[in-house]
């Protein structure tokens, strides 16, 4: 009965304009009604990715401890960088590329399903894995694109302000509130870019209409 009752409550809109509070609870009504699903699908995705991430960090901890023991003998030598090695660097790249593949997959995942739920009829109910993965290889493809290209909007500004900065520092004044200020709708063209069947500058120019 309980489980009918679920299945009658009506679906989330999710192209509506709502106050803030009211975004939460619509946030907070998609996961309390999908749980399960987001749960079992982000394990079966980021479980494995946790686990390298996780070897990596421990590598670089067991660095870390050989450092602090050899600073406590006096033993660091005239450099003291030549401690860390070819091993420190590896475990500290590993750890910086498994968090961005940790959030890519799940972001990509969190999209995917919440697409799949507008679409079907059945929303999430019964969905296998095979119903993801074709919007999933979709959304880390365009979330990838639009990382690189976000990377060079962001280089970009960065080398404007460096040079106007050198001109005259004043510059900074204005300069770095209009890149926060460029930053936040940047963010709303991920759900633009995922969820429309639409060209990455069609997307860019929907977030920054002229």
């Amino acid at each position: 009965i309980r489980k009918n009752m679920e299945s009658q409550k009506p679906k989330i809109a999710m192209y509506v304009k709502r106050p803030f509070g009211e975004k939460l609870n619509a946030s907070f009504d998609f996961i309390k009604e999908n749980w399960k699903q987001l749960l079992k699908y982000a394990t079966y995705l980021i479980l494995p990715v946790c686990l390298l991430q996780a070897a990596n960090f421990s590598g670089l901890m067991g660095g870390m401890t050989d450092l602090t023991a050899m600073q406590a003998a006096g033993g660091m030598g005239d450099d003291p960088l030549s401690v860390f090695g070819p091993s420190f660097a590896f475990n500290y790249a590993g750890l910086v590329f498994f968090s961005f593949l940790g959030a890519l997959l799940l972001t990509s995942l969190i999209y995917a399903m919440i697409r799949l739920y507008i679409e079907r009829e059945e929303r999430l109910n019964g969905i296998l894995f095979n119903d993801i993965k074709p919007l999933l290889l979709r959304n880390i493809k365009r979330l990838f694109i639009m990382g690189v290209f976000c990377s060079f909007l962001f280089l970009l500004a960065v080398i404007i302000i460096v040079l106007l900065a050198v001109l005259t520092p004043f510059t900074l004044l204005l300069t770095l509130p209009l890149l926060f200020a460029f930053a936040i709708p940047l963010d709303l063209m991920a759900p633009i870019y995922l969820f429309e069947d639409i060209s990455l500058m069609e997307a860019y120019r929907k977030t920054f209409p002229m």
